[in-house]
C-alpha cells in the first residue's frame, strides 16, 4: 500500500521521456543532436529552426522577495515546458542566459562580489568573465551595443513547437503545448520584450529562403548548404565538445572550479550581423575556401565541410606565413591560436585534450530579418536582407573579445599590406547589434543568485 501510494500516477505514460536521457548539468550542450558523416567528416546536425527573445526585466530594483519570487515561477514554467516536450532537436531545446546589467542592477555587490566567476588576469583573477561587450576595429559607426537584461533561445526541428512555447510564456491568456494546457508557463509580466530574432540552420534552408525571397547571390548558394556563405559550420571537430566552453573546465582562464556557483556556466555572445552574398558569391570557389580557412585549402567545390579536425589547426606561425607568401588569410586561420589550445592539456574533470582541440563553440543560425522580426528599440523593415543571428560560447568574455579581434586582423593586415577582401571575410560582413551575456548552469537558469539575496 505505501508503494502504490509514493507512486507517481501523475507522471505516467509519458512520451516526453520516450528518447530520455539525462539532462546536462549546461544549458548549451544539446541533447539528441546526432552526427552525419559528410564524406568522412563528422557533423552535428543541429535544430533547424531558431528564436531568440531579449527582455529587460519588469521588477522593482532591489525588490528581494520579486525577485525570489520569479526565479521560482520561471523555474516552474520551464520545467512544465520540459514536461511536454522531449529535451531534444524532436522536442524543444532552451536555453537562458543573463546581460551584464542583471547582475549589477538587481543583484546586491556583496553576492556577486563573492559569487561571480573572473577572469585569469596576469596569474591571478581579476575583472568579472562578464564584460561588456565593446565596438570592434571593423565595426560600423551605426553598431548598437546592447543592454539586455535575459535572453531566451529556442530551438527545435519544429517551428511551431517554438511558436507555441514563446505565446505560452511571453502572452497572457489560455495556452495549450502540444494540444495539453499549461498552467504555469506565462511569465510575461516579468519581462519587457526588446527583440525577436527568427532563423533556421541546415535543411538547405539558406538556398530555399533566399530564392523564395529573391536575395541577389541566392542563386549561388550551394544546395545543400547549411548557412548562407556556403561551407557546414557544425563541424564535430570545429565546436568544442562536451563542457569545454564552461568556466572552470580549461584551467587558466576563470577562478571557476567544480564546486562554484557557476559551474557549467559560460559566457554567451549574441550578435545580428548582415551578410553581402553577391560580394561573396562574386568570388570563385578557391577564393571561398581560402578566405573561410586558409590559402592551403585545396578541396573542391563539391566539399561543403571540410575537416576540422585538431591536425588542421593553423597556430600563429602559419597565419603569419600564410600572410607573408600567400597574400591571404582565413577566417578560421585567424582565430586558430586562441580558439583551440596550444599544448596537450587536462581538463579539471581529468580528460586530457590533444593540441589543436577547440573551446570555443557556436550555435549561430541565419535569418532573412532586417534586423529583427520585432524591436521595441529600432526600426524593423519588412525587406529581407541574408544574415546570421550570431551566438557563440567561451570560457570568458576576455577571451571572446581576444578572438574576434583578430577577426578583423588589423594588425596583421597592417604589416603584410593586406586589402580587405584578403583578410578573412570581414569585407562581407555588417553587425548591427552585440551584447556578452552569462549564461549559467541548467540548474542556476532560472534568475541566477536570487535565491542567495
Amino acid at each position: 500500500m505505501d508503494t502504490a501510494a509514493a507512486f507517481d500516477w501523475a507522471g505516467v505514460v509519458n512520451y516526453a521521456k520516450r528518447s530520455y536521457s539525462t539532462p546536462p548539468k549546461t544549458q548549451y550542450e544539446l541533447p539528441g543532436v546526432n552526427v552525419e558523416d559528410h564524406l568522412g567528416i563528422p557533423v552535428a546536425c543541429v535544430p533547424l529552426w531558431h528564436s531568440v527573445v531579449t527582455a529587460r526585466l519588469n521588477l522593482q530594483k532591489g525588490d528581494k522577495n520579486a525577485l525570489r519570487r520569479a526565479q521560482s515561477r520561471l523555474s516552474a514554467a520551464l520545467d512544465e515546458i520540459e514536461g511536454v516536450y522531449p529535451l531534444n532537436p524532436g522536442g524543444i531545446l532552451t536555453q537562458v542566459a543573463y546581460g551584464l546589467s542583471y547582475f549589477q542592477e538587481f543583484i546586491p555587490r556583496a553576492v556577486t562580489d563573492k559569487l561571480m566567476p573572473r577572469a585569469i588576469e596576469n596569474g591571478k583573477p581579476g575583472a568579472w568573465a562578464l564584460i561588456d561587450s565593446i565596438k570592434f576595429p571593423k565595426d560600423p559607426e551605426q553598431l548598437v551595443l546592447e543592454r539586455n537584461d535575459v535572453s531566451f533561445h529556442f530551438k527545435s526541428d519544429y517551428n511551431e513547437h517554438i511558436n507555441d512555447v514563446m505565446r505560452a510564456l511571453f502572452h497572457p491568456g489560455t495556452h495549450a503545448l502540444n494540444g495539453i494546457p499549461v498552467e504555469n508557463v506565462y511569465v510575461g509580466d516579468l519581462f519587457n520584450v526588446t527583440s525577436i530574432r527568427r532563423g533556421f540552420a541546415g535543411r538547405g534552408m539558406p538556398r530555399t529562403m533566399a530564392l523564395r525571397l529573391g536575395i541577389p547571390g541566392a542563386e549561388k548558394i550551394p544546395a545543400g548548404a547549411m548557412l548562407f556563405m556556403g561551407f557546414t559550420s557544425s563541424h564535430v571537430h570545429g565546436l568544442a565538445q562536451g563542457t569545454l566552453p564552461s568556466f572552470e573546465t580549461i584551467p587558466g582562464y576563470t577562478d571557476q572550479t567544480p564546486d562554484s556557483y557557476f559551474a557549467h556556466g559560460t559566457m554567451m555572445h549574441l550578435s545580428h550581423i548582415v551578410l553581402d552574398l553577391e560580394g561573396w558569391y562574386g568570388l570563385e570557389h578557391q577564393g571561398r575556401l581560402r578566405r573561410m580557412f586558409h590559402p592551403r585549402r585545396t578541396e573542391g567545390p563539391e566539399v561543403l565541410s571540410p575537416s576540422q579536425a585538431p591536425e588542421t589547426t593553423t597556430f600563429k606561425e602559419e597565419l603569419e606565413e600564410d600572410a607573408k607568401n600567400h597574400g591571404v588569410v582565413g577566417h578560421n586561420a585567424q582565430m586558430q591560436f586562441l580558439s583551440r589550445l596550444d599544448k596537450d592539456t587536462t581538463t579539471v574533470y581529468g580528460d586530457r585534450l590533444p593540441k589543436g582541440t577547440v573551446l570555443f563553440l557556436r550555435q549561430d543560425f541565419d535569418t532573412v530579418e532586417n534586423p529583427f522580426e520585432f524591436s521595441s528599440d529600432g526600426v524593423v523593415s519588412p525587406t529581407p536582407k541574408p544574415g546570421v543571428h550570431f551566438v557563440g560560447f567561451a570560457p570568458s568574455a576576455q577571451l571572446f573579445e581576444k578572438i574576434r579581434k583578430e577577426m578583423d586582423g588589423v594588425d596583421l593586415q597592417k604589416k603584410y599590406n593586406l586589402p580587405n577582401e584578403n583578410t578573412g571575410f570581414t569585407k562581407f560582413l555588417v553587425t548591427t547589434h552585440r551584447q556578452n551575456y552569462l549564461e549559467p548552469s541548467r540548474s542556476h537558469r532560472s534568475f541566477p543568485l536570487a535565491e542567495m539575496i
